[in-house]
């Protein structure tokens, strides 16, 4: 392998202090310089240049003095914002949610588009459309779009970059996702993530997961999924497909599933199921009806909700056993139904797991609401934000 010379040297050692500089604005904001070189080890004078550098692109931003030291107060500096947004992208079996944010993920906009087609073409063709005309409005901002988080009601496989497998969107089986979106729109960076793997990393950054370690999130639309977060990773599997635990076997011999298979989780579970207990359809009987109904003690619906409830602690049961987590988080639509929901699956964790296993568990409905996932898609985006910076900063140095 030929050796790197001294300008590839100094181009790496500039890139990796550049990072060290920016990952720790992003994780003490704000600070000043000398806190910055007292966090990262790096000297003043290399410090001050990277800032400066950052200042000077607009991606960072001064703040004013502290006002607490003696002598001359330090200036703080912070992420600037305003220079570019992040979009999230939640894909459901008939319609997508596209959230809109700052950089410092705090919402700016969000919609909700019709999936008029299972054709993933259909999907490709409207996302593009949706994010010409967000690239318009957004502009002006350096950075523009920053990234785009697209979630799918199925899983990713990281080896041959296709949909892997989507038990509910089967016309979305093998298809290239991510190489069709570059196609359309190949000035955006994509990242793909599944359901509960985004679901959970928008939990830990801004939902009521902010300090754990170690979190399950369970979403549940029309399936369900589960996402295992330990220690700043997920657990994805060899090829990106673990956390299938929609489709476990809760009912031998039970309910066909689309899958194939009989008496899965989600069949049990899921917001599809809850309107199987309710005899009902989404047409007839709205989600929010069937959430307002709750608030009101409607018999007929709470009643609904705790056996809903018994077959997702049935489900909970092999998570704890097989995940010991800290936390449990349920997600998507099923997270609206609140303190009902939750108390029934209590009361049948504690009917098949001895209390001693059950001790130190907390579980806890989503306050993200229905744009959860959406912000899962803006925190796959938000991980990789101080990469895009540098590369940004360096491309822009070059042409000087």
């Amino acid at each position: 392998m030929p050796s790197i010379g001294p300008i590839g040297n100094f181009d790496l050692v500039k890139k990796i202090n550049m990072e060290h500089a920016l990952s720790t604005i992003l994780q003490y904001r704000p600070l000043s310089r000398a806190k910055i070189a007292s966090l990262t080890g790096l000297n003043k004078m290399t410090v001050s240049s990277c800032v400066d550098l950052f200042v000077q692109k607009g991606f960072v931003v001064e703040l004013g003095t502290t006002g607490t030291s003696r002598g001359r107060p330090p200036t703080l500096v912070d992420l600037n914002e305003k220079a570019g947004i992040c979009v999230g992208v939640d894909i459901e079996i008939n319609h997508f949610t596209v959230l809109i944010t700052d950089l410092l993920g705090k919402k700016l906009d969000s919609k909700v588009f019709p999936l008029q087609s299972k054709d993933p073409f259909f999907f490709v063709e409207t996302i593009s459309n949706v994010l010409r005309d967000i690239v318009k409005d957004h502009g002006k901002r350096q950075l523009g779009i920053v990234g785009v988080g697209i979630v799918i009601p199925g899983y990713y496989n990281i080896r041959t970059d296709v949909v892997d497998f989507s038990a509910n969107l089967q016309e979305w089986n093998d298809f290239p996702l991510q190489a069709e979106l570059t196609k359309r729109v190949p000035d955006t960076t994509f990242y793909i993530n599944p359901a509960p793997y985004a679901g959970a990393m928008g939990e830990v950054h801004f939902g009521g997961a902010k300090s754990a370690d170690h979190l399950v999130y369970v979403t549940s639309s029309w399936g369900l999924s589960a996402g295992v977060y330990s220690k700043g990773e997920l657990f994805t599997g060899s090829t990106g497909t673990a956390g299938r635990l929609g489709h476990s076997t809760i009912h031998m011999n039970g309910k066909k599933c689309t899958c194939g298979s009989r008496g899965c989780w989600e069949m049990y579970a899921s917001i599809k199921a809850l309107y199987e207990l309710l005899d009902t359809t989404p047409q007839a009987l709205t989600f929010a009806e069937i959430v307002e109904g709750i608030k009101r003690s409607d018999s007929r619906m709470t009643s609904a909700v705790h056996e809903l409830g018994h077959y997702q602690g049935i489900g909970l049961a092999n998570v704890i056993n097989a995940y010991n987590p800290k936390f449990i988080c349920i997600g998507g639509l099923l997270a609206l139904l609140g303190p009902t929901l939750i108390n029934s699956i209590w009361n049948t964790l504690r009917e098949m797991i001895p209390e001693r296993f059950l001790l130190n568990l907390e579980i806890y409905c989503s306050d993200l609401g229905e744009l959860g996932i959406a912000h899962g898609g803006v925190s796959m985006v938000l991980r990789h934000l101080s990469g895009m910076i540098i590369e940004h900063s360096l491309l822009e140095q070059a042409k000087v």
